[in-house]
């Protein structure tokens, strides 16, 4: 009888009752057996037929070319083509299929996967589905999961309400030591993210380290006319605590310094550190002694000419050695990418940075003295450091340590050129270098931002297992500017 049915359904034969059919579409009785000498009743289970009575009578259809595309039969009636007919159900696994011609219009979305799903014999049904292309558009679908909390970034409460969107990363608590490993981080947002003017991708989950939380944190706090945004990585037992302790407090300070002057950048980030280091020192104590965090800032903003409506320039600021670099490029998609670092990592035996540490009685153990690979490390009696600059490890300070963010390069944005800012933790650095970073993210279109950095911390994270046992801490920001023009057209540079 199911195969009959399933024939029916295909369009080969058509079957009719002649009796009312209590049964639902697709339902087959309840079965019941004994267990434990009661009478149980199992689920119903559907097979995606039609329910077929003990009494029927036959309908032949007329046939129809369209029965070519399955073997065998040739009464498929023309009011039940393949394309017709296909599936009504959606409880079978998912096929890939090939799509004809006049379904070409189903591909125009980059960001879609055409599934082909199956349930009975020789039913089958195409479904849509399609990727998370933006941060916005993950938040707005997953907003209401454990991983996400609306929440307010401290630096927006001292804007005008409404004024800062934020997204940034949630505290990390002794128990996440216990979450899986490559889990992402919690993320906390504010506001209508989705209504950001700038393609932004982001991507922050915990390596492979067994009594290790995620100790990498971001945030990205966008207005109208700017965007702060920055990675923290953090390092040593308490690295997540300095870090998202830093992550809530610096963006506030650098804020409300530029606010006052929006051309102070420099002094906006040195004023802060220091600000905030005082302030780490008191209200963390022991924990900010033995552990630190590295810190990497970038801010677009609308350049010093005030009847310029579009985000011309990217300034940045960075301790220890989470990078941000800038991509540019004429010609569109297939065009190769200009790559350009913005920040020169502090690394101990970078010569400025070696002569300072010398000079303050401390010293360095060079590049590669541990194994092949390994980087130069401040040595101090208490804790050995891979970065000659950093936010806390106060014990260290005596040795050489400097608290000084320095000040990367002002980056123009000429307008006839793309653009990508990425700015990522040593999880990605240390394994991809930059200018192959800016490619792979390249690839993808700007309004699939979220999508290349997914991929790309993907592939770090394949390195690092490739290499180790031990992975990293991975965390990346990618934003594709958006000009005035593009955000009142709709169009994609």
């Amino acid at each position: 009888r199911q195969m009959v049915c399933s024939l029916s359904l295909a369009g080969a034969n058509v079957v009719r009752p002649t009796t009312p059919n209590t049964q639902g579409v697709g339902e087959q009785p309840p079965s019941r057996e004994r267990v434990g000498g009661e009478r149980v009743q199992r689920p119903s289970i559907s097979f995606g037929v039609e329910s077929c009575p003990p009494t029927m009578e036959r309908v032949s259809p007329q046939p129809s070319p369209s029965a070519a595309c399955l073997p065998g039969m040739s009464n498929l009636s023309s009011a039940d083509t393949l394309g017709e007919a296909v599936g009504r159900r959606d409880s079978a696994p998912s096929m890939s299929c090939t799509i004809s011609e006049q379904d070409t219009s189903l591909t125009k979305s980059p960001t879609s996967i055409l599934r082909r799903r199956g349930q009975a014999l020789f039913a089958r049904r195409l479904t849509l589905e399609t990727k998370q292309r933006l941060i916005g558009d993950t938040i707005a679908k997953d907003k209401d999961g454990s991983g996400f909390s609306a929440k307010q970034h401290p630096a927006a409460a001292m804007q005008t309400p409404g004024m800062v969107l934020s997204v940034w990363g949630s505290a990390t608590a002794d128990e996440d030591r216990f979450a899986p490993y490559f889990a992402q981080k919690g993320i906390n947002w504010d506001g209508e993210i989705r209504s950001m003017p700038h393609r932004i991708g982001l991507k922050c989950h915990r390596g492979l380290k067994p009594d290790s939380p995620n100790q990498d944190d971001f945030f990205v706090l966008a207005r109208p006319d700017s965007l702060l945004f920055g990675v923290l990585d953090g390092h040593g037992p308490d690295g997540h605590i300095v870090a998202h302790f830093a992550q809530e407090r610096l963006p506030t300070k650098v804020m409300e310094c530029l606010r006052k002057d929006s051309e102070a950048w420099e002094e906006a980030v040195k004023s802060a550190v220091s600000e905030i280091c005082e302030d780490a020192r008191e209200k963390l104590g022991s924990k900010a002694h033995g552990s630190g965090c590295t810190v990497t800032l970038a801010f677009m903003d609308n350049g010093p000419n005030a009847q310029s409506s579009k985000p011309m320039r990217l300034r940045t600021a960075f301790l220890g050695d989470s990078m941000a670099v800038h991509g540019s490029r004429k010609g569109g998609r297939g065009s190769k990418w200009d790559v350009n670092i913005l920040t020169d990592i502090h690394r101990p035996d970078r010569p400025d940075e070696e002569q300072r540490i010398i000079e303050a009685g401390g010293s360095v153990l060079p590049a590669n003295s541990q194994c092949a690979g390994s980087p130069s490390r401040l040595l101090t009696p208490e804790w050995n450091l891979a970065m000659s600059r950093s936010f806390g490890d106060f014990h260290c300070a005596q040795y050489g340590l400097s608290h000084e963010p320095e000040i990367g390069p002002c980056q123009e944005f000429d307008e006839k050129l793309e653009h990508l800012v990425l700015v990522c933790s040593d999880g990605v650095w240390d394994v991809i270098p930059p200018a192959q970073a800016v490619q792979f993210v390249g690839k993808f279109r700007p309004e699939e931002a979220q999508l290349a950095v997914d991929r790309l911390v993907s592939k770090a994270q394949l390195r690092w297992q490739e290499m180790d046992d031990v992975v990293d801490d991975i965390t990346a920001i990618l934003v594709w500017p958006n000009f005035a023009d593009e955000a009142a057209t709709g169009e994609v540079a």
